[in-house]
Formats: structure tokens, C-alpha cells, sequence
């Protein structure tokens, strides 16, 4: 079931210009949820960031790390090869139990969101569950950055300006009908305008 509160974290009032560091409560779930399944296979879609890394090890186990941000930035500057967007992506078809997307869908119109989540869709077992993080509106200013986890699930941003991506933000409505396949479990809507969200991919549930 889809649950959409508005909320922030009691120690952050969100009176600063994004981006700031928050608790995540989505992120809290995923890992929670998935922590309880026997031989874990992960997926991280971020810039690769050795926190990151080492705190999905710590929790999940088998943790894969593939940076579409940076491949996407290459698909951009060649744009005849669209199709190859998602080219490294090449893993056996229901082979993960969790995947991150971090705001990677913020970067993406529709065509590649759309290519991205089939995709995601494909190599996720069933029962598995999909995480993503987006934005109302473009932020100001408008830096790409990465979000590193923390203590207790605290994400914190941190610059990326090696990568050039344009902003495709979308309203509620049109980011569901991109991932129609999924089932919501999930969504947490924090006063800055950033979401966080939680899917699952249909099927048998996982011991």
C-alpha cells in the first residue's frame, strides 16, 4: 500500500537551500527488508563511493556497484548510441533481491527511464524491491551530487562536478506510470520536495 506523509527530520527544519543532509526513512526499510533474506544480492546504480559501498557489504552481503550516472553522461555526448545506455547492465535476468536507483531517474526523460526500469524489472527476482530518490522541481543551485549513507541512515550530499546531466523532474503521476510493473510499498515525501520511494517487483515472497 502507497503511503504518502509529509514529514522531516525533528532536527533539520529544511530552512536551508537544498542540499542538506536528512535521515532517510525509506532507506531505513529497504535495508531492513532485505537484511532478512538469506544470500542477498544488491545492486548500486550510484557514483561509486566507498561508504556506500561499505555500508551495503556490511548489512546485505553480495553488494555490485555499476555507475549509470557516469554512463549516462557518456551516452548523452553520444547521442547515436542511444540504445547503449544500458548496454552494461548485462546481468542474468532475476538476478538481484535489491536495487538502489538513488535519483538516477532525475537525469533521464522518459525514453531512458522508461529503457532503465525495464531493465530493472528484468534482473530483479521476484519479490524484489527498488529504491529511488527524486525531486520535485530542479533544485537551486543545481549541482549533481551523490548521496552518501551514514549513522543510523543519515544520507548526506556530496558534489559530483565531474558530472554534467540534465534534470527531467516529474510529478507523482508521471514517475508511477514509468514504473506501472511495480507494486508501491513505499513513499516518503520530506518538506524540501525530496521523495523517496520503495517497490516491489511482483511475485513469491523470499525466505
Amino acid at each position: 500500500m502507497l503511503a504518502a506523509p509529509t514529514a522531516q527530520h525533528p532536527r533539520q527544519p529544511y530552512t536551508e537551500p537544498f542540499p542538506v543532509g536528512y535521515n532517510s526513512t525509506v532507506l531505513e526499510l529497504f535495508v531492513e527488508s532485505l537484511k532478512h533474506w538469506s544470500n542477498v544480492r544488491f545492486l548500486d546504480m550510484g557514483p561509486v563511493c566507498q561508504e556506500n559501498i561499505e555500508f551495503f557489504a556490511r548489512y546485505l552481503g553480495r553488494d555490485h556497484v555499476c555507475d549509470m550516472f557516469i554512463r549516462l553522461m557518456r551516452a548523452l555526448k553520444a547521442p547515436h548510441q542511444q540504445g547503449d545506455f544500458c548496454i552494461e547492465l548485462d546481468y542474468p535476468p532475476a538476478s538481484f533481491d535489491g536495487i538502489q536507483l538513488w535519483d538516477l531517474v532525475d537525469h533521464l526523460d522518459d525514453d531512458r527511464a522508461g529503457l532503465l526500469l525495464e531493465r530493472c524489472f528484468e534482473i530483479l527476482r521476484p519479490a524484489g524491491l527498488l529504491m529511488l530518490i527524486t525531486l520535485e522541481k530542479k533544485p537551486e543551485p543545481a549541482t549533481i551530487n551523490s548521496f552518501v549513507v551514514g549513522p543510523n541512515y543519515r544520507l548526506d550530499l556530496r558534489a559530483q562536478p565531474h558530472l554534467t546531466l540534465p534534470w527531467h523532474c516529474r510529478h507523482n503521476r508521471a514517475l508511477m506510470s514509468l514504473l506501472d510493473k511495480f507494486a508501491s510499498v513505499k513513499l516518503f515525501r520530506y518538506r524540501n520536495g525530496l521523495r523517496e520511494f520503495m517497490f516491489k517487483k511482483p511475485g513469491p515472497g523470499r525466505d
